[in-house]
C-alpha cells in the first residue's frame, strides 16, 4: 500500500474544492456519512493530478463530476483513518470499488474526493421498483469488489472492510455496484485464521458480526456476515434495523434467519419482486445469504463462493442453464450455448485458441472432401486478439480428438472473481495437445462425441459495448 510520501501527487488545493462545491453550499449537499458530509462538485480541469488525470485534464474530455467527503474532525475519523482510506484507494483498483480522485489536507480541513456515482447509495433503492435481475446484478458486483479485497489485492495479505452496509455500496449510471468508505478498513495477512484482535468492534449496528462484537476478533468472515445482511436487505426491501418494531422484525438478520428456517421467507420478500423471482434463483440466493449469517464463522462461505452462487442465481433467473450431461461447463452468464456440428463430409483440421491465464477465445477450421476450408466465428473475446498467446492446433488427416480435459478457475487481478475456463487440453488418438491457459481450479474431462462439440460454456476475453469493459463472452 502506498506511503504518505507517495500520495502528494493526489493533493488538490482547498480553493479548488471550495470552487467545485460553491464553498460547500447546501445546494450541493448530497449525503451524510458516518464521518462527515458529502457534496457534489465539478473540479476545474487543472485541479487533479490523480489516477484519473486523463479524464479530468484532457481538454477533449468533459471534466468528471466528483463527490467530496468533508470529514468532521470532531466526528471520530482521525488522521490515521483519513490517510488509510486515501492510501488504500490509491493502491487497490477494481471495477467494483469506488475510484479516488484526490484529497485535501489544509488547516483543519480533511477532504477526500471520489468520482461521483450518479445513482448514489444502494440503501436509497431498497424499496423501489428495481427488478430482481437488477438487484442480483448489484449484489454480484458488490460481491466481486469484496472478493477482490479479500483475495485479490496481493499475495500474502487481504483487506477487511469492517463497515459493509447498503449505504456504503454506490451505484453508477449503469447500476454497477461500487464498494466505498474504507476509513475503518484494515489490512492483514492471509495465512492466519485470526487476522486481528480489536478490543472495540467497529461498524454499523445491525450489520456487525455478533461474534466480532462479543470476542473482539476480526476475520474476513466478519465482512461476510455484514454482506449477508445486505443480501437480505436487497431481497426484503428494508434496512438492517427498523426502529419502529419492538419484536422479531426489528433486526433483519434475526428475522431473515427465522423465516428461512421456518420455510416462510416468502412472507418478508418485498412484494414488488415476489412474483418475478424464479424458484431456483430464489433458492440459490437465499441459501447463500443465510449461510453468510451463520453464527459459526467456519460455516460462512468465502466471498469467491458467494460470487459464484449469486452468478448461478442470476443464470437461473435469466434462463441460462448449465449443461451438465454433455459438453464442458463454466459460467454461462453473458452469453448463450453453442455447438460445432461437423457434417458427414467435413473434418476438423485446426483449432485456434487465444489464451494466457485463462481461455480468451476459441475458433475452428474444418475441411470438406473437396479440400475447401471453412473457419467458424471466434467464440469468446471481442472478435479479435484479446492480448494473450495465440496457439494453433493442426490435426493430421487421420487424427481424431477422443477427449477434452481442462480446469475451471476464477480470474484474478482487476477483473477478479469471474468463473472461467482456465485451461484446455485436447487428447487425440495420437497425442495430448496442451495445456493452453493456466491449470488452476476444478478439473474436468469430457469424451468427444464424434463430429460434435456442444455445450461449451465459459467467460473469455474482453467484450466492449460502449459502456465499459467487461469479461462478457461465451465459448
Amino acid at each position: 500500500m502506498a506511503s504518505i510520501q507517495q500520495l502528494d501527487h493526489l493533493k488538490i488545493p482547498l480553493d479548488d474544492i471550495k470552487s467545485a462545491t460553491d464553498n460547500f453550499s447546501n445546494s450541493n449537499f448530497i449525503g451524510q456519512g458516518g464521518f462527515g458530509r458529502v457534496y457534489k462538485g465539478q473540479l476545474p480541469l487543472s485541479a487533479s493530478t490523480s489516477t484519473t488525470t486523463a479524464r479530468l485534464t484532457n481538454p477533449a474530455v468533459r471534466p468528471a463530476t466528483v463527490a467530496v467527503k468533508r470529514l468532521d474532525v470532531k466526528g471520530g475519523q482521525g488522521q490515521h483513518e483519513f490517510l488509510r482510506e486515501i492510501a488504500m484507494l490509491s493502491s487497490y483498483k477494481h471495477d467494483n470499488l469506488v475510484t479516488l480522485v484526490g484529497f485535501t489536507e489544509e488547516g483543519d480541513e480533511k477532504i477526500i474526493v471520489y468520482e461521483h456515482e450518479v445513482r448514489g447509495s444502494l440503501d436509497k433503492y431498497l424499496t423501489t421498483d428495481l427488478t430482481w435481475v437488477q438487484r442480483l446484478q448489484i449484489c454480484l458486483g458488490a460481491a466481486r469488489g469484496l472478493n477482490y479485497l479479500h483475495d485479490g489485492v496481493g499475495e500474502g495479505h487481504r483487506v477487511l472492510h469492517r463497515d459493509i452496509k447498503s449505504s456504503n455500496i454506490l451505484l453508477d449510471e449503469n447500476w454497477e455496484a461500487k464498494v466505498s468508505d474504507f476509513g475503518l478498513s484494515k489490512i492483514g495477512p492471509t495465512n492466519q485464521e485470526i487476522t486481528f484482535l480489536v478490543t472495540t468492534a467497529a461498524g454499523t449496528f445491525g450489520y456487525v458480526d455478533p461474534v466480532y462484537i462479543s470476542t473482539g476478533v476480526l476475520t474476513k468472515e466478519s465482512d461476510v456476515y455484514s454482506f449477508g445482511v445486505v443480501l437480505f436487505e436487497v431481497l426484503c426491501g428494508r434496512l438492517a434495523m427498523n426502529g419502529k418494531y419492538d419484536d422479531d422484525r426489528r433486526f433483519l438478520a434475526h428475522l431473515a434467519r427465522l423465516r428461512y428456517e421456518e420455510g416462510k421467507l416468502n412472507e418478508i420478500i418485498i412484494p414488488s419482486i415476489r412474483k418475478q423471482i424464479k424458484r431456483d434463483s430464489l433458492r440459490t440466493f437465499s441459501r447463500i445469504a443465510y449461510q453468510c449469517l451463520k453464527f459459526e464463522r467456519k460455516q460462512r462461505p468465502r466471498m469467491a463462493v458467494i460470487v459464484e452462487q449469486l452468478q448461478i442465481s442470476l443464470e437461473f433467473q435469466i434462463g441460462c442453464r448449465r449443461i451438465t450431461r454433455i459438453g464442458l461447463w463454466g459460467s454461462s452468464t453473458g452469453g448463450s450455448p453453442w455447438s460445432l456440428q461437423l457434417n458427414v463430409d467435413q473434418k476438423l483440421r485446426k483449432i485456434t485458441i487465444d489464451h494466457q491465464d485463462w481461455i480468451y477465445s476459441i475458433s475452428f477450421t474444418t475441411e470438406d472432401f473437396s479440400g475447401l476450408l471453412d473457419s467458424s466465428e471466434r467464440h469468446g473475446g471481442a472478435g479479435g486478439h484479446s492480448g494473450g498467446q495465440i496457439s494453433e492446433i493442426n490435426f493430421d488427416t487421420d487424427e481424431e480428438i477422443i477427449e477434452i480435459l481442462g480446469t475451471i478457475g476464477v480470474t484474478t487481478g482487476r477483473y477478479h472473481g469471474y468463473t472461467v475456463i482456465s485451461s484446455l487440453t485436447f487428447k487425440t488418438n495420437k497425442k495430448n495437445i496442451g495445456p493452453f491457459g493456466k491449470e488452476t481450479g476444478d478439473r474436468f474431462s469430457v469424451p468427444w462425441d464424434e463430429g460434435t462439440f456442444a455445450g461449451f460454456y465459459g467467460r473469455a476475453g474482453f467484450y466492449l459495448d460502449g459502456i465499459g469493459c467487461y469479461l462478457k463472452a461465451t465459448i
